[in-house]
């Protein structure tokens, strides 16, 4: 089975707009939220992999807004992983409210070597839980 996780977040005042609405970039602040919290639940934390002198850097990210998110509401935010290559992942995030579908992201991380960021085999060890 595919490890996902879903994470829970109340929006704050500061995160929203002038009428109120989350702003749209906070969207992306969410899913690096949702995507520790990933990283918790089925690696063992992201310092593992920072342990390591790696990290996940974003190439990529798309967002589809289907409906707005206000000051105070309650999102649950469920993160799978999409498609993984030797040195590449895409992680998809699933932003719902009381079972309303609110937006979707996709983003595509490479991994790379923290000090020179050069592009990075995924280490077996994340590559086996994160295809499982």
């Amino acid at each position: 089975m595919t490890p996902e996780t879903t994470h829970r977040l109340r929006v704050r005042y500061n995160e929203c707009d002038q009428v109120g609405i989350v702003f749209n970039a906070n969207y992306l602040v969410y899913a690096d939220i949702a995507a520790t919290e990933f990283f918790r639940d089925h690696l063992g934390g992201y310092s593992s992999l920072t342990d390591l002198g790696l990290d996940f850097a974003m190439a990529e990210a798309n967002i589809r807004f289907r409906r707005p998110v206000h000051y105070d509401e309650e999102v649950d935010i469920k993160v799978t992983v999409g498609s993984i290559t030797s040195r590449s992942l895409s992680m998809e995030f699933e932003f719902t409210r009381d079972g309303d579908l609110i937006a979707e992201i996709v983003i595509s991380y490479v991994c790379i070597e923290t000090r020179s960021q050069a592009p990075q085999v995924i280490p077996d060890r994340f590559r086996t839980v994160l295809e499982s």
